[in-house]
């Protein structure tokens, strides 16, 4: 009787354990997507308390750039009933207009509201003309200035990272010449540049980095002496940090966005790009001059950052230029020489070159913008530090040459980063399609570069238009599609919109 009762009791233990003990590991949860709509329906103007029922136009000036131009900030003051100012949640539209010089928008979150900075280089009355387009009711208001009544330097001069260093003078020379002398260590002066008319600045790529170099600007009838001190040299990052898969990651600095930085869950991000093998994540940090990574959203920023380091996966800074400016250029270059408290850091750029106003622009002025940026930021930085274009897909929007500078910037691209949005692009809706767009893709992007130039495909996962997010097997076709034509890695995007249907397919492809 004692050893049936034991019998069952043993039986009964194991059953218990047995319960307890899963046969299979749980699947693992992956992130849901934010929610978003598509195609993207005109955002609504939103208030904090009561809606504007006027504005006023406030500029104050800037002062003068490394690039020679004199800058004001133009911003909207709106108010509501009584005079009492009204504050803009989001949605709102304004265009600049100016008689003289360039005007680009500004970010909500830079000044706190519709701002833009106008560019002058010749001294004078400026007009200014600012349109609300949304609420179009606020109707059009109007401000003058005169740059002459304006006080401080006009000579402005700083180091664009630890290889060049941009010297500015306001107004522009327009006739004559510009000559500037630098001085040697013993104080000895030497010729370096004469600049004839029209002039307004210079740049000096003979600068050592780590030093104080000392110049001399002499324009028509005024000599200027002054020391720019160049910072130390930037850490290497190499290509190998693209090799396999990556993934883009935006986050808003308004803690009332939908992807404001205060809703990124950093430990559950960590441990989403080490279950999927993800090497790399692309951060975005910069959008034109603005740094995304604000005060408020550092802490939480250097806390994903140093997670991911933690797991062996690099932080790539995502920036998006909007000009070819001193002040735009420089924003990369801050953000490549981020550093965590903890001593984690930035591992390279990917830097983002589109057309369109909220990137470099349309028309000739754009075009050039494109041509040359990367070309400065290439001599800024030094030839160690990884740069990544990402650049408009040639294959699905039909681009060459003529539309898009591929030639020059594979020129000074370490890789060239296509954003090869099949579902968003065209109606690419089958693995088949898909394996024929990705493929196309990296053979034209190869053509147009015109260079053996590395080549990492940016893989839509989310949904960009009426069509929809691509779906796992989508995704897999396009992944091998790439493997199979020697691109270096893949890039999704973005991290925000992927599904766990996305997560699954990039998870299982081995790279």
């Amino acid at each position: 009787m004692r050893t049936v009762l034991a019998s069952l009791l043993f039986l009964l233990l194991a059953g218990v354990v047995g319960a307890q003990s899963p046969s299979a590991p749980a699947a693992f949860a992956w992130p849901t997507p934010l929610p978003t709509t598509a195609p993207a329906p005109q955002p609504t103007v939103m208030w904090i308390g009561p809606p504007a029922t006027s504005y006023t136009l406030d500029v104050r000036p800037l002062g003068v750039t490394p690039d020679g131009d004199l800058r004001a900030l133009v911003r909207v003051v709106l108010q509501g009933p009584q005079g009492v100012p009204a504050r803009l949640r989001r949605g709102a539209d304004f265009d600049y207009f100016s008689s003289a010089g360039s005007t680009q928008w500004q970010t909500r979150l830079r000044y706190g509201g519709p701002a833009a900075i106008l560019s002058v280089r010749d001294e004078g009355v400026v007009g200014l003309r600012v349109v609300a387009n949304r609420p179009a009711a606020l109707g059009t208001q109007h401000a003058t200035f005169d740059t002459s009544t304006w006080r401080g330097p006009r000579i402005a001069g700083e180091a664009l990272g630890p290889h060049l260093v941009r010297l500015g003078w306001f107004p522009a020379v327009r006739s004559g010449d510009v000559r500037v002398y630098r001085f040697d260590e013993r104080g000895r002066r030497t010729l370096a540049a004469t600049l004839p008319a029209p002039a307004s600045s210079w740049d000096d790529v003979t600068v050592q980095p780590g030093r104080t170099q000392r110049y001399a600007i002499v324009r028509p009838g005024d000599e200027t002496s002054l020391g720019v001190v160049v910072p130390a040299d930037l850490p290497v990052s190499s290509l190998d940090l693209l090799r396999g898969k990556s993934a883009w990651l935006s986050f808003s600095g308004d803690p009332l966005d939908d992807d404001a930085y205060s809703r990124l869950d950093v430990d559950r991000i960590v441990a989403t790009a080490a279950h999927a093998g993800v090497r790399s994540i692309e951060l975005r940090l910069a959008y034109g001059a603005f740094d995304e990574a604000t005060p408020d959203a550092k802490a939480t920023i250097d806390r994903l950052i140093d997670g991911l380091a933690a797991h062996g996966i690099r932080t790539i800074g995502w920036t998006v230029p909007r000009a070819a400016s001193f002040e735009d250029l420089a924003r990369n270059v801050a953000v490549a020489s981020y550093r965590t408290p903890a001593g984690n850091g930035i591992s390279g750029l990917a830097v983002d070159l589109e057309r369109g106003e909220e990137f470099m622009g349309d028309g000739p002025a754009g075009y050039a913008g494109l041509r040359d940026y990367l070309a400065v930021l290439r001599r800024a930085v030094g030839p160690r530090v990884l740069l990544v274009a990402t650049i408009e897909d040639p294959f699905l929007e039909h681009l060459d040459q003529s539309k898009f500078p591929y030639r020059e910037i594979a020129r000074d691209a370490d890789v060239l980063q296509p954003m090869t949005y099949w579902r968003m692009l065209g109606p690419w809706t089958t693995p088949e399609r898909v394996r024929e767009a990705v493929g196309g893709s990296i053979a034209l992007v190869r053509r147009l570069a015109e260079r053996d130039v590395p080549i990492d495909v940016g893989a839509q996962t989310g949904v960009l238009s009426a069509r929809g997010a691509p779906p796992g097997a989508e995704l897999t076709a396009a992944i091998e599609a790439a493997r199979r034509a020697g691109a270096i890695g893949v890039t999704i995007y973005d991290w925000n919109g992927t599904g766990p249907e996305q997560w699954d397919a990039l998870s299982a492809a081995a790279w």
